[in-house]
């Protein structure tokens, strides 16, 4: 049933990982086990718990929430037959997704949306491709966009559009900020191995490219488990991806494992970490040091 990997993962309180299973729909999973959740047949490509639901994006514009008041999911489409990558948003109502150049935005946790363009005094409007909501200021990562690709702010309150790192040739796949204001930015480019973790605090316009061991085409995704901090990246040559431990301090990334196919999403509970590929799904138990393909 789980041949073809997954798509997206989640970590919450109450389980340790909820998966998005490739053109199938969300399972729980728990030291091996897997229980279906919600039964789809588009994939969802991000998961995030904005407290108390949980939502998801995807294919053709779809969207999911989880809604603990009744414990019932549900499922709709934005008008488009675009993918979904990210979605952001705060336990006060405010929920962020994309379609194209465009934000959707909801204050009543999804029930209604607007539509927002953050790029309409631009003559080439870039695609989204990341999001990462700080306080008021949305953070807007792109896909490769020569005249206006790159890392925006977008001010929720002003409306006011700022340039904080242009990008011609790569895209900004994956937007972090730890609790320390440090920024880390997930880049790539599928033509050429320019794939980079890129970091800086929100105080300077200091970027600092972390040492990696190994050229990458492209980092997917930039995620934290407690105080620790991972990244996964786009397939190689030969079909496989990898996991590195991001470190702050020496700035450099540490290999963890290989995952074949692309390392889409990761999360972490406790001493476990979970990838999804649309290959395979590894779950790494680092209590015993043992590593797991789960089929």
């Amino acid at each position: 049933m789980f041949e073809k990997g997954s798509t997206a993962v989640l970590s919450t309180s109450s389980l340790p990982f909820i998966v998005a299973v490739k053109n199938a729909g969300l399972y729980s999973f728990e030291k091996g086990e897997w229980l279906l959740q919600y039964s789809l047949s588009q994939s969802i490509y991000k998961l995030v718990c904005i407290s108390p639901y949980i939502f998801g994006i995807g294919d053709n514009g779809l969207i999911v929430r989880y809604n603990p008041y009744n414990k019932k999911w549900t499922h709709t489409f934005f008008p488009t037959p675009q993918r979904l990558w990210d979605i952001t948003g705060n336990e006060s109502g405010l929920i962020i997704t994309h379609v194209g150049s465009k934000l959707y935005i909801s204050y009543n946790f999804g029930s209604n949306w607007s539509v927002v363009h953050p790029f309409k005094e631009l003559a080439i409007k870039p695609f989204i491709r990341s999001l990462f909501l700080d306080k008021d200021h949305l953070y807007i990562g792109t896909q490769i966009n020569t005249e206006s690709g790159g890392l925006w702010s977008f001010s929720l309150d002003s409306g006011e559009l700022t340039l904080v790192k242009r990008e011609s040739t790569s895209m900004i796949s994956s937007i972090y900020i730890d609790c320390d204001d440090w920024m880390f930015i997930a880049k790539g480019n599928a033509r050429s191995k320019e794939g980079s973790i890129e970091m800086k605090s929100l105080l300077t316009s200091c970027w600092r490219t972390l040492e990696q061991p190994v050229s990458e085409k492209a980092f997917l995704d930039v995620f934290n488990v407690g105080k620790n901090i991972y990244t996964t990246t786009s397939k190689d040559e030969y079909g496989f991806s990898r996991l590195y431990e991001i470190n702050k301090q020496s700035q450099t990334l540490s290999p963890i494992e290989t995952i074949e196919g692309h390392g889409f999403r990761g999360a972490g509970w406790k001493d476990e970490l979970f990838i999804s590929s649309p290959i395979e799904s590894k779950w790494i138990d680092r209590r015993d040091n043992s590593i797991k393909l789960v089929h």
